[in-house]
């Protein structure tokens, strides 16, 4: 093996490197898989004003939603790869800014509509909304977000 082949082999080795982050960033926030994890999200934080028995069904098949779509997603990825500890600070700060979101659009709706705090349509139905809408707007943000720490990742220190 001379020089030239060497070289050539590492180009080749630092492309498909390339090419694999870029996939894994592209499956980790699929459209599909944003939509229905808000969809999660949505049904789990809407949920929470609803009577007893109910309360507790939707939170938990709203986070049944939301970790399963993961989970499969994971499955059936095309690259598999350990999540490095800033993909999951990452991924927890996300899941605080969606609680903050919540927050927020919960206080606005009882603020400017006065919104009942029981029901179908209350408080946390509006939160829920702002929620899940905002988990969605933020989706190119985020990708870009991840884009740049799998990419850090790739580097040798």
């Amino acid at each position: 093996m001379n020089q030239h082949d060497a070289q050539a082999s590492l180009d080749d080795i630092h492309r498909l490197q390339d090419r694999t982050r870029e996939q894994i960033v592209r499956q980790s926030f699929a459209l599909p898989r944003v939509v229905i994890s808000a969809l999660g999200l949505f049904t789990a934080f809407a949920a929470i004003d609803l009577p007893r028995p109910w309360n507790f069904v939707g939170l938990a098949l709203g986070w049944a939603v939301y970790a399963g779509v993961g989970i499969v997603h994971e499955h059936r990825a095309s690259v598999r790869r350990k999540p490095t500890p800033p993909e999951v600070l990452f991924h927890g700060g996300l899941l605080a800014c969606i609680m903050v979101a919540f927050i927020v659009g919960r206080i606005a709706s009882f603020a400017l509509f006065d919104l009942p705090s029981q029901g179908l349509l209350s408080q946390a139905a509006a939160g829920a909304t702002v929620a899940a809408l905002a988990y969605v707007a933020a989706t190119p943000v985020n990708r870009s977000l991840m884009k740049a720490i799998v990419q850090q990742d790739g580097r040798v220190a």
